[in-house]
C-alpha cells in the first residue's frame, strides 16, 4: 500500500522554517556573496544534512514535495538580501548530498518516484548543445492588440499556446477560434537549457543486460558543466511526459509515459571507485596485506586460477590493474600513470578467457571485441537524434565511458586500420578530440587498455623476429608499455602437466571438493580482489624512493650500454624507462605501500626484461627496441642502406640504368642475401622509388 503524502504547510510557514535553517547554517554571508557576484554566480548549494539536522520534517517534505519546498526556500533566501531586483529574482537554491534513501538506480525507478527529489548515479552518455528555452511567452491578440503572458511548464516538451485572450490581463476574452495570437519573441523570457542522458554504470550491469538511460533537463547555471564520460550524481525531480505519434487520423497520444528528470544539482564523482562500498571489516582485512612482499604473487594466483600458466602475463596484468600515479609537471605537461598491455598469442592460448576474467575483476571495466568495434564506438560519435530535437548530439564511445576504469579489447588485429587509428590519442594523451558536425570538444579517456591479438599469419614462426609477425602498426605498438608474445610450442613434460590440470578441473568442477580446492588456490575471491584494487587506487599514491631510483637508473644505463657500439642497435629508450616507473609504482600500490621500494623496482625490471626478451630480441640475440617502436630493425635498416648504395653505384649517374640481375649479384657480394635484396627492391618499386622505363631496365627516381 502506497503511503499518503504528508500534509504541506502553508507557504509562509515553509518560508519561515527555511529562513531558520539558513540562519542556523550561517549561510547569510554566502548568500550575500552570491548576490554580489550575480550573474557569474547564482546558486546556493545547501547540503541535505544541514537541513535534516535542525528540521527533519522539512527535509522529509523536500524529498516528497520538492517543487513547493524549494520554491519556499528560494523565497526565504531572497528575504535575507538587502535589496530586491533582477539579481535577487535570478538566485537559485540547490540541494546536494541527498541521503541513501533518496538514491535510485535508473532501472529501479517506479511510478512512486514521480514528482519526488531523487539522487541518481550514472555516467553521462549524451550531451546536447546549450540552447535557449522559453520560460514566459508573450503573445499579442490580433483582435484587440493587447499583449499578455503565457507561462510555460519547465518540464514539458510541448509549447503551450493560449486558448483565449485573458480578460484578467486586459484582453478582449475572445477564444482561439475567433482571433489569432502572435508570439512576441523579443519580449518573451528565456533561460539556457541543455538536455543530457545519464546511463547506468557499465560495471553494475549483469551479463547481457542492456544499459538503461534517463533524460535530464539542465537549466540556467547547470548547463555546460558536464561532458560525455563524466561520472556524476544527479539530484533532480522526476517528471513524466506523454509522447504523441502521428497517424492517418491525426495525433495519437500514448497511454505509456516517458520519464525525465529536472536537474536541481549535479555532483561530480571525484572519489575514485566511490561507487564500490567497502566495509570496515574488509579494510581491516586489506591492512593485513600492507607491505606484504608476497601480495602480488597472491594476486597472480587469484587471476583466472583455472587458466594454468601465463604467470608472467598475469603478473603484468596484476600491476596494470593497480596502475601508477599520474603526474602533472610545472609546465602543464601531464604524464599518464595507466599501464597499457598487449598480449599477442597463438590460437588456443586462453587469451580471450583471460580477458573475460579480467573484465569481471577490474573495477569499471568495459569489454569489447575488435570485430564489433568502430572508430566512433571506441572514441565518440556525433549523432542526429530526437533526444535533442533533431540536432547533433555528442555520444561517448567505449574509451570515454571507461574513463577512470579499464578498457579491454579482444581481437585487436581484426579491427580495420581506419578504426584502429582512432586509439592513438587515447592511448598516449588519454583524451579523445572530436570535431564532427560542428561540434569541437576534447573528452577524457583516462583508462588503461588491455588488448589481445593474433599473429599476422595466425601462428608464430621461428624464421622471423616476433615483432615482425605482429599485425599491428608500429605507431600503435609503441604506445603499449608491455607486450607479451604467447607461443604454443609442443613440450612433452609441460604438455602433460597442462593436460592433467585441465582434465582434473573438468572432473572436479561439479564436486564440492573441486570447488573447495579451487577457492583455496586463489587467495582473493573475484569480489574481494575488485574491492582490494579499488581501495588501493583510492587511498595509495606511492612516491619513488632513492633506492628504487638507483635500481631503475642502473638498469637503464646498463641496457643502454649495449647500444654504444657503432653497429649495435638501440636496445631501450626513455619510453621504457617511463613504463618502468609506472610498473614500480603499481607494485608498491599493490602492497599498499606509500613508498616505492627497491623490490618494487626489481619486479618491474623483471617484467620489462621478459617483454624485451620475447618481443624485441633479434634472431642474432640482440635487443633492438626499433622492432616495436619503428617497425624496422637496425639490421634491416643497414641492409636497406647497403642495397641503396648498390643501386646508386650501378646506376652511375642520374639517368643511368641497371638490371635486376646486376643488382642481385652486387647486393649478394655486399653481404645482402638475394631474397632480402629482392624484397627491398619490390618494396621500393611499390613505393614508386624505383621505376622501369624500359623492360628490365631499372632506375632510381631520387638518385
Amino acid at each position: 500500500m502506497v503511503a499518503a503524502k504528508r500534509t504541506l504547510p502553508a507557504p509562509p510557514e515553509l518560508q519561515s522554517r527555511w529562513a531558520a535553517v539558513l540562519e542556523e547554517a550561517d549561510l547569510r554571508p554566502r548568500i550575500l556573496q552570491i548576490f554580489d557576484r550575480f550573474p557569474e554566480e547564482r546558486s546556493l548549494e545547501v547540503p541535505f544534512a544541514a537541513l535534516d539536522a535542525p528540521d527533519t520534517g522539512l527535509a522529509d517534505l523536500l524529498l516528497e514535495r520538492p517543487e513547493e519546498v524549494l520554491s519556499a526556500g528560494t523565497r526565504a533566501m531572497r528575504e535575507l538580501l538587502p535589496v530586491t531586483g533582477p539579481a535577487s529574482d535570478g538566485l537559485r537554491l540547490r540541494v546536494v548530498g541527498l541521503p541513501a534513501t533518496a538514491r535510485r538506480a535508473i532501472r529501479a525507478i517506479r511510478e512512486t518516484d514521480l514528482n519526488h527529489l531523487v539522487a541518481i548515479e550514472g555516467i553521462v552518455r549524451r550531451v546536447t548543445e546549450v540552447r535557449p528555452q522559453i520560460r514566459d511567452a508573450v503573445f499579442e491578440c490580433v483582435a484587440c492588440r493587447v499583449k499578455f503572458h503565457e507561462p510555460q511548464d519547465e518540464g514539458s516538451l510541448v509549447f503551450r499556446e493560449p486558448l483565449e485572450c485573458p480578460e484578467s490581463q486586459g484582453g478582449c476574452g475572445k477564444t482561439q477560434g475567433r482571433t489569432r495570437f502572435r508570439l512576441i519573441s523579443e519580449e518573451s523570457t528565456y533561460v539556457d537549457a541543455q538536455r543530457i542522458e545519464v546511463q547506468e554504470h557499465p560495471e553494475s550491469l549483469r551479463h547481457g543486460a542492456h544499459p538503461q538511460g534517463l533524460a535530464v533537463l539542465f537549466t540556467e547555471d547547470l548547463t555546460g558543466r558536464v561532458l560525455p564520460g563524466n561520472r556524476v550524481i544527479l539530484n533532480g525531480i522526476l517528471k513524466s511526459f506523454q509522447r504523441a505519434s502521428a497517424s492517418r487520423g491525426g495525433v495519437v497520444r500514448n497511454t505509456t509515459f516517458d520519464v525525465m528528470a529536472i536537474g536541481n544539482s549535479v555532483e561530480p564523482q571525484d572519489v575514485e571507485y566511490g561507487e564500490l562500498e567497502i566495509t570496515p571489516e574488509e579494510i581491516q582485512l586489506f591492512d593485513r596485506f600492507r607491505n606484504d612482499p608476497t601480495v602480488v604473487d597472491k594476486i597472480v594466483l587469484s587471476l583466472a586460477p583455472t587458466i594454468k600458466g601465463m604467470e608472467e602475463e598475469k603478473e603484468a596484468i596484476a600491476l596494470q590493474l593497480f596502475g601508477g600515479v599520474p603526474k602533472r609537471h610545472s609546465d602543464g605537461i601531464r604524464v599518464r600513470g595507466d599501464i597499457h598491455c598487449l598480449i599477442v598469442g597463438d590460437p588456443g592460448t586462453a587469451k580471450s578467457q583471460l580477458l573475460r576474467y579480467i573484465s569481471d575483476v577490474a573495477p569499471r571495466a568495459i569489454y569489447t571485441s575488435g570485430k564489433g568495434a568502430t572508430a566512433a564506438g571506441l572514441t565518440a560519435a556525433a549523432v542526429k537524434d530526437d533526444f535533442a530535437g533533431g540536432r547533433w548530439v555528442l555520444e561517448a564511445g567505449m574509451l570515454v565511458l571507461a574513463d577512470g576504469g579499464m578498457a579491454i579489447i579482444d581481437e585487436l588485429d581484426k579491427m580495420t586500420p581506419e578504426d584502429r587509428s582512432a586509439m592513438h590519442e587515447a592511448l598516449e594523451q588519454q583524451s579523445v578530440s572530436v570535431s564532427k558536425a560542428g561540434i569541437t570538444s576534447t573528452l577524457n579517456a583516462r583508462c588503461p587498455v588491455l588488448a589481445a591479438a593474433n599473429p599476422k599469419l595466425g601462428r608464430f614462426t621461428n624464421d622471423r623476429p616476433i615483432a615482425e609477425q605482429i599485425d599491428l602498426p608500429v605507431t600503435l605498438l609503441s604506445r603499449f608499455d608491455v607486450i607479451f608474445a604467447v607461443r604454443d610450442q609442443p613440450d612433452q613434460g609441460r604438455d602433460r602437466r597442462l593436460a592433467n590440470r585441465i582434465l582434473a578441473s573438468h572432473r572436479d568442477v561439479e564436486s564440492v571438493e573441486g570447488r573447495k580446492g579451487e577457492s583455496e588456490s586463489a587467495p582473493f575471491s573475484p569480489d574481494l580482489l575488485k574491492k582490494y584494487i579499488a581501495y588501493a587506487r583510492r587511498t595509495i599514491r606511492p612516491v619513488l624512493s632513492e633506492e628504487s631510483l638507483t635500481v631503475l637508473e642502473d638498469f637503464y644505463v646498463r641496457v643502454r650500454k649495449q647500444g654504444e657500439d657503432p653497429n649495435a642497435p638501440v636496445p631501450i629508450t626513455a619510453r621504457q624507462l617511463e613504463a618502468l616507473v609506472r610498473l614500480s609504482e603499481a607494485a608498491a600500490r599493490a602492497r599498499l605501500s606509500s613508498v616505492v621500494g627497491p623490490e618494487d623496482a626489481r619486479r618491474a625490471i623483471a617484467i620489462m626484461e621478459n617483454y624485451l626478451r620475447r618481443v624485441s630480441m633479434t634472431l642474432e640475440g640482440k635487443l633492438d627496441i626499433d622492432l616495436t617502436q619503428t617497425g624496422v630493425s637496425h639490421s634491416a635498416r643497414e641492409r636497406f642502406e647497403v642495397a641503396m648504395k648498390v643501386m646508386r653505384d650501378l646506376q652511375g649517374e642520374p639517368g643511368g640504368h641497371f638490371t635486376v640481375e646486376q643488382y642481385l649479384e652486387a647486393a649478394e657480394k655486399a653481404g645482402v642475401s638475394a631474397s632480402r635484396a629482392d624484397g627491398i627492391l619490390q618494396s621500393l618499386r611499390n613505393q614508386g622509388e624505383v621505376i622501369e622505363p624500359r623492360p628490365n631496365q631499372l632506375q632510381l627516381v631520387r638518385f
